[in-house]
């Protein structure tokens, strides 16, 4: 039975390197927590066991993105770093899929926000002529003569 964990555990690891990179110590962890989650499912007991001190420092750890920085916001997309998806806007993928607030996010892949916004330049775009249109973000005295009365 460990020995088919092992191999499980190889494989599931090896999938995951190929679609990130990850320095000689991520591997090793996330070598450890695959072996124990799969031999926990099994009933037997992991490599090592994960206190709760460690793992809040490895949520700490910056995970770099598998793409180039250029490529993450595009005219008609943005990239999804947790999972490689392009779409539009990013705000609510990340909290159903992965259950991150924007925060979370930026912090995990080291990110500023005003360089790498959630929604696509074309979107933004038409978000801020329709503000336009509707005089917003103009003066109030602007604003009311506007408007037709």
């Amino acid at each position: 039975m460990a020995n088919e964990v092992l191999k499980l555990t190889a494989q599931i690891v090896i999938s995951h390197a190929s679609m990130s990179e990850l320095t000689p110590a991520e591997l090793v962890d996330e070598i450890k927590e695959v072996y124990n989650t799969l031999s926990s499912l099994e009933g037997e007991t992991g490599l090592m066991e994960v206190s709760g001190a460690a793992k809040g420092k490895e949520a700490e750890v910056v995970k770099k993105p598998s793409i180039p920085l250029k490529d993450i916001v595009k005219e008609k997309y943005v990239v999804c770093l947790e999972c490689g998806k392009e779409m539009r806007t990013l705000k609510a993928h990340i909290r159903k899929a992965h259950g991150l607030m924007p925060k979370e996010y930026f912090k995990r892949f080291g990110l500023d926000p005003k360089k790498y916004p959630l929604v696509c330049k074309e979107y933004s775009e038409q978000r801020r002529k329709l503000a336009v249109e509707k005089g917003l973000g103009a003066k109030r005295g602007a604003r009311k003569a506007a408007k037709p009365a």
